[in-house]
């Protein structure tokens, strides 16, 4: 059972990955690429399963995420949740000989407060994942920088300067999806509370049509856990909607006869149905 994630050692992918095949009873063979878009369409070919980041407490949703999903055929299967923190390391031995600071595209948006305080000569230089944050500030010059997982900090390398915790909230989290090509089979437990997540992309541009969508499912009590539009990226102006929704689109006929409903005028596409793994 190969699972891409996305590397290199030392993300939070890969803890991710560790606590999901934990709780699943599964072997762990993680294969690491070095984008989320080459983890992901890695699933179905290298590898078997994919675990990818959708949604940050801090930071929303993960716009390539979002936009992989609307084009694959793959579905998601399960969600894993883990405590995210970082910490800020340097190989200088003074935070103000600082010029450059590596940091990952979502991290950014989780320590806003603390880069907020470096000075407009100060650097922000843009990394893949937080892993490559790390390696490039291991091999970097004096003064050169990097957040990183906080669990990394305690790593066989020792940097000349750090700061344990730079997260703007002890709150901190990160949901990731578990991708797979083929659907799980699911074997329906009243006791267990059920995710569905689906995808509605409009066919048509009219005044009520989003007020519509949502009147199917206020009308029956179908609670959506959350609503995000992101652009099609074909025509400016044009979105789809990912939803998710506290239910099981399977043996919930409410939520199956909303989505039917809905279909009619725009088109729908079911992500998956899985466990939900978030606080409730």
């Amino acid at each position: 059972m190969k699972i891409a994630t996305l590397g290199p050692q030392g993300t939070f992918s890969q803890l991710a990955v560790k606590k999901y095949t934990k709780e699943k009873n599964l072997e762990e063979d993680i294969v690491f690429y070095p984008s989320i878009t080459k983890a992901f369409k890695a699933v179905g070919e290298q590898c078997n399963l994919g675990v990818i980041p959708i949604e940050n407490t801090l930071d929303g949703y993960v716009q390539p995420t979002l936009d992989l999903l609307s084009k694959t055929s793959l579905k998601i299967i399960d969600e894993v949740v883990i405590p995210i923190q970082f910490s800020f390391v340097a190989n200088s031995k003074s935070i103000s000989d600082i010029e450059r600071i590596y940091v990952q595209f979502k991290t950014q948006g989780q320590c806003c407060n603390f880069l907020e305080k470096f000075s407009g000569n100060v650097k922000i230089i843009t990394t893949e994942s937080n892993g490559d944050s790390f390696v490039k500030a291991k091999n970097g010059t004096i003064h050169e920088a990097a957040i990183i997982p906080e669990h990394v900090l305690k790593s066989e390398f020792s940097f000349k300067y750090s700061i344990e915790n730079v997260t703007d909230s002890k709150e901190n989290e990160t949901r990731f999806i578990v991708v797979s090509k083929k659907e799980k089979d699911i074997k329906y437990c009243k006791e267990i509370n059920y995710k569905t997540s689906l995808i509605i992309i409009q066919t048509e541009d009219k005044p009520g049509s989003l007020a519509n969508i949502l009147t199917e499912f206020s009308s029956r009590n179908i609670n959506l856990m959350s609503i995000m539009s992101h652009p099609n990226k074909q025509m400016l102006g044009k979105y789809y909607f990912f939803i998710d929704i506290e239910g099981n689109y399977i043996e919930d006929r409410s939520l199956k006869e909303a989505a039917n409903n809905i279909a009619r005028n725009n088109k729908v596409k079911i992500l998956g149905i899985y466990e939900n793994a978030m606080k409730v």
